[in-house]
């Protein structure tokens, strides 16, 4: 026996997402609805989104297989989204579901089930029972429930001899004749009614009843467990909705009529708030589930009784950040409710498929090998006939970084396209062709948001190619009728892969790009960002990290350590060291670091010179406070060497602090006292060289030092195009980088750490 529920469905459509910092206002609801109406789901996400679309599936079809619903009746924004749908004779009972898109990563609502009220007979036997009772007693009768959607009113006929249906009054859809008499035998039947599509029909089983003068007397129960409840494992158990009432009906009869008692677990009798067949219990809540049995002179009839509850999960479902090719695990707890919920694993809006290295729980997620894949929003979905609820998780991978051993001495600085390699049966063009160098742009920059007029930039640069003098930042409003791209004034030295932007509009939408500017004074830009949008309000960042130690490791290096713990904050997403020369009063430098991190060297630094460094950790939303600052000094460079060893040299190929004199000193003691006039006019023209260099901004970056081993860019014009972007129609990306890479022409002794160490990690979310 199934049990009526209300309309539209009771929906369990809890979703916990405060780990993300996105939420939904709005989600699309469970509804039954007839033939003729029109259906209209909303959704509503708190932080805008680069695109809501609603997708659906037959409730009969493969799951996990959802199409796009293409229907011009869908109003969109970037936070909100309204889907009509009209019900026809031809429409299919389905799931619906809202999809919001931040780049690639992508978070699902609750699946709503739109259902067409119907009302079917197939399953209903053509049963005729005979039913025999005793005069005097009391006779229940139970109609078995058709399929109808919703669950269709039941009510009670008898037939008169004439053939005719005569209604009888049952409000619970339960025939009760008290203190039977001969008159009462008859055959007897049920109407179903679908109060929506107002659908009706007489149900083909039928039930004769005989009342008998001379009944055996025995005591029993006139109908079979399976008309008075419903079988759960073999259990005969009673669902109650939340707040509804328990009705429970004996149907015992003998010869006396039997003392009928009703009791809870085996205990004392209830109270009397019953009729002598009937329990009632209004307002039926969990305290009151247990066994409830009827006792009839030595014969009992027990129900399991348990309130109907949509799905909640017991247990927060963590952020998870890992390097690729190791394993995680995410656990979202326990799902509890009644009927036991279903539950699934989406992974950036697809259903999880287990397999070869990844399984699957009702409480937990396990990836033996992570992939660049795999990063993006987890959810765990728990359903069953009430609803759904989920919990979200974001799962960053951390690429792994490439050894030395996949690095040669010899790595080529160029590219060359195939049309560019020489062809075999022509070996006199191809020792004729040149290879010509390449400006490898710098990457797609992931943004997350500083404050309501600020955010900070991350970006990496490949190896390849020409050295980079400095990178610029561009950006402009998205919007269709903004064009032109604004150029920031400060000119980013080659190793620095962030910048903070400020001076923004909140409740925009933005779009970011990185210019490189590189050493044949030419330019070119990167893919510009997905669109941004710089939300105003006050959101719940990471704890403040605690910069423990700040130390010299080189004339040109500083190692810095950090502790980090969540405390009563949100889960950190990363890190972000800034950095300057405290004789500068210029703005910091920082870099990134994965929220895995708890100390970074850094380079690029001039000797012997003071430094003040601080941490801040950061979400998508926020970040925290700032670490207290800490100073720390490079080392000194050793006296100036006396073989041809060559000197530190920067990125931008600037000799150490030996200078143009050092490289003379070795430059003479290799070719001896006859080649003082050839050094000497070599380090005059190197001299007149640097002085045609122009100089730096004043404003410029503390990281490039000063002195003979700062960095001076070379001012040259970036040009700006209406629409240098010819692939910003590609799927966007959100890619997170935190260590710079060297891109110049430097010999393997004058490496920086992380050249050495391969290109940089990112973080793909």
């Amino acid at each position: 026996m199934s049990l009526p529920i209300s309309i539209p469905l009771l929906l369990a459509a809890t979703a916990v997402l405060a780990e993300i910092d996105m939420n939904f206002i709005k989600y699309p609801e469970s509804v039954t609805a007839p033939v003729g109406d029109s259906v209209t789901f909303e959704c509503e996400v708190d932080v805008p989104a680069e695109k809501l679309i609603w997708r659906t599936r037959p409730v009969d079809g493969p799951e996990g297989i959802w199409e796009k619903v293409v229907t011009g009746k869908e109003k969109s924004t970037e936070v909100s989204s309204r889907l009509a749908v009209e019900v026809k004779d031809n429409t299919q009972t389905a799931f619906y579901q809202c999809v919001v898109l931040y780049g690639s990563v992508i978070l699902v609502s609750v699946p709503a089930k739109l259902s067409v009220a119907s009302l079917d007979l197939s399953k209903n036997s053509l049963e005729k029972r005979v039913i025999t009772a005793p005069l005097h007693n009391t006779v229940v009768l139970h109609c078995k429930q058709p399929l109808s959607d919703p669950p269709a009113d039941l009510t009670w006929w008898k037939e008169s001899t004439k053939g005719s249906k005569k209604p009888i009054e049952t409000p619970h859809g339960v025939l009760v004749i008290h203190n039977t008499s001969l008159s009462d035998s008859g055959t007897y039947g049920c109407k179903a009614t679908n109060k929506l599509s107002l659908k009706a029909a007489d149900l083909p089983e039928k039930t004769v009843l005989k009342i008998q003068r001379d009944d055996t007397g025995e005591v029993r129960f006139v109908e079979s467990e399976d008309y008075v409840g419903v079988k759960d494992n073999d259990v005969l158990t009673m669902p109650v909705k939340p707040r509804g009432t328990l009705r429970l009906y004996c149907g015992a009869v003998g010869v006396p009529p039997p003392k009928i008692t009703w009791t809870r677990e085996g205990r004392t009798p209830l109270p009397k708030r019953h009729d002598h067949a009937i329990l009632n219990i209004a307002n039926f809540t969990a305290a009151d589930e247990g066994i409830y049995s009827c006792s009839a002179n030595g014969i009992r009839r027990s129900w399991k009784v348990v309130v109907l509850q949509p799905p909640r999960w017991e247990g927060v479902a963590a952020n998870a950040n890992d390097t690729e090719g190791k394993g995680v695990s995410i656990s979202c707890g326990n799902a509890v409710g009644y009927p036991q919920p279903e539950v699934y694993w989406v992974l950036n809006g697809e259903r999880v498929s287990t397999g070869t290295g990844v399984t699957a729980t009702d409480s937990d997620l396990n990836i033996e090998h992570l992939e660049k894949k795999h990063a993006g929003i987890v959810q765990c979905f728990a359903c069953n006939k009430l609803g759904c609820s989920f919990l979200a998780a974001m799962l960053t991978v951390v690429p792994l970084q490439i050894s030395d051993q996949d690095y040669s001495m010899e790595t080529p600085k160029t590219l060359q396209s195939s049309s560019q390699l020489p062809k075999r049966h022509n070996r006199k063009n191809s020792r004729k062709q040149k290879v010509v160098p390449v400006m490898v742009p710098p990457s797609r920059p992931n943004v997350t948001r500083l404050s309501d007029q600020s955010v900070m930039l991350s970006w990496t640069q490949p190896r390849e190619g020409l050295p980079i003098l400095f990178f610029k930042v561009q950006y402009k409003e998205a919007t269709n009728t903004s064009k032109e791209w604004n150029t920031l004034t400060q000119e980013i030295p080659p190793h620095i892969h962030s910048y903070e932007v400020d001076g923004l509009t909140p409740d925009k939408y933005y779009r970011f790009r990185i210019a490189a500017v590189y050493s044949n004074q030419d330019n070119n830009q990167g893919r510009s960002s997905t669109r941004f949008f710089l939300q105003s309000g006050e959101y719940k960042g990471p704890s403040a990290p605690v910069l423990t130690k700040v130390e010299a490791t080189s004339p040109h290096s500083l190692q810095s350590d950090w502790t980090w713990s969540r405390g009563d904050g949100a889960e950190t997403e990363g890190f972000y060291l800034c950095v300057r020369a405290v004789s500068s009063a210029g703005a910091y430098e920082c870099v990134r670091a994965p929220a895995s991190a708890r100390s970074l060297e850094l380079h690029h630094f001039s000797p012997d010179t003071q430094y003040e460094l601080k941490l801040r950790a950061y979400t998508l939303q926020a970040p925290s406070e700032f670490s207290a600052i800490k100073v720390a000094k490079t080392q000194k460079l050793s006296n100036a060497p006396t073989s041809t060893s060559p000197a530190p040299v920067s990125e931008a190929g600037a000799t150490g602090a030996g200078g143009a004199g050092g490289a003379g000193v070795a430059l003479g003691a290799a070719l001896g006292a006859g080649g003082v006039l050839v050094a000497a006019l070599f380090a005059a023209l190197m001299c007149r060289r640097a002085r045609r260099l122009p100089k730096h901004k004043e404003n410029a970056s503390s990281l490039e030092g000063g002195g003979a081993n700062a960095y001076i860019p070379a001012k040259v014009p970036i040009t700006i195009t209406s629409n240098p972007m010819h692939s910003e129609g590609s799927d966007p990306g959100v890619e997170m980088s935190f260590l710079h890479n060297n891109n110049t022409g430097n010999n393997d002794d004058t490496l920086t750490h992380s050249r050495k160490n391969g290109p940089a990690p990112r973080q793909y979310v």
